[in-house]
């Protein structure tokens, strides 16, 4: 018997289809529910951490694909797929995206199991779903710390875990929930226990009316993201190319290969707030090499370093002339500015702007 054939024993093809378009619609909208977590970093004035607020909305999608086709391991290769889509849609963590949401997926079928495994999930199974949901996106915290926050403190950790629990139980527990009445109300899905009474009167006004909160998320959510994308940051930017401008004679965009015989090397130790790094070699190009080259103007004060994502740092210029441990590196996920005499905040990560004020 052929794969194919033992899969079309356990899955329809309706199922199969349904598993694809959550797990593309999921990891096509998780890529912008990212930037939205970064516009929130960036409210805060914080490289990372804040956005934990939003990490149910990734794990939303798992729950819908979990009810809607309720069957062990639905999860976990729907956090799989979704995963695959999230990291080729342009998520900035890379292949990173797609262990984080396998291990939410596995934590979901964990949840659904221990709810029970009922084909129309009952209002008496419901708080333990949210709360697997809850875990499951709270899990993203462990891998994120295997992978980025080696020497984090552990109240830090412990608060953006509970932090990423809530909003699990928000926004992929009791949203998922209206969000699956709504499509029972609407005739989208069948079959689902509702804990709301029967629309006497099904019209699209009525079921629009009783969603209300959910669609006004729903167009938050789409013009965060747009506004995101659109005028703070450049997410589609390459991470390896940089640009100079502002106050300078010679405005231009480079890469690191583009100066061979300027590279230095330093020993530098990140220390951070919630991070650590211990004292490593760098190799890159001095801020002050790239700034000779463009030539900067007299009168200019200051150099703003801004990321990809948006986020930014200021430094004095004249500090900047003569730094000699404070240069950009190439690192896995872009351009990596390593400032030797200064906090980890100032280590910023995917430079594509040197602007000189």
């Amino acid at each position: 018997m052929t794969t194919r054939h033992i899969i079309t024993r356990v899955l329809s093809t309706r199922d199969i289809v349904t598993i694809a378009i959550l797990a593309s619609l999921g990891g096509a909208l998780s890529t912008f529910v990212g930037y939205l977590g970064n516009l929130v970093n960036l409210a805060l004035g914080v490289p990372f951490g804040a956005g934990q607020f939003m990490a149910g909305l990734h794990v939303f999608w798992l729950v819908l694909m979990r009810v809607i086709v309720p069957k062990r391991g639905i999860g976990t290769a729907g956090g799989l797929l979704k995963g695959m889509v999230e990291m080729f849609t342009g998520s900035t963590h890379g292949i990173v995206i797609v262990v984080v949401s396998l291990a939410q997926g596995f934590v979901v079928d964990i949840g659904a199991s221990a709810a029970g495994n009922n084909e129309n999930p009952k209002d008496s199974s419901r708080i333990t779903w949210w709360l697997g949901a809850g875990a499951a996106s709270a899990v993203n915290v462990i891998v994120l710390q295997l992978f980025y926050f080696t020497g984090a403190p552990f109240l830090y950790i412990f608060v953006i875990s509970i932090l990423s629990f809530c909003s699990g139980i928000i926004f992929a527990g009791y949203f998922a929930w209206e969000t699956l009445e709504f499509l029972n109300d609407a005739g989208t899905i069948s079959g689902f226990q509702s804990s709301k009474p029967v629309l006497p009167n099904k019209s699209p006004r009525s079921i629009a009316y009783r969603n209300l909160p959910a669609i006004v998320f729903v167009l938050f959510l789409t013009v965060g993201s747009l506004y995101y994308t659109t005028n703070v940051a450049n997410v589609f930017a390459d991470p390896y190319s940089c640009e100079v401008k502002g106050l300078v004679d010679n405005p231009f965009s480079f890469s690191l290969e583009d100066f061979p015989d300027s590279e230095v090397t330093i020993e530098a130790e990140l220390i951070g707030a919630y991070t650590h790094i211990p004292p490593a070699n760098y190799t890159g190009l001095l801020l002050s090499t790239i700034l000779q080259q463009a030539n900067v103007r007299t009168g200019a004060v200051g150099l703003q370093i801004i990321a990809r994502d948006g986020y930014s740092i200021s430094l004095d210029i004249n500090a900047v002339m003569i730094d000699s441990e404070l240069l950009l590196s190439t690192s896995n996920d872009g351009l990596w500015l390593i400032a030797g005499n200064y906090d980890g905040s100032m280590w910023v990560r995917q430079v594509i702007l040197l602007e000189v004020y």
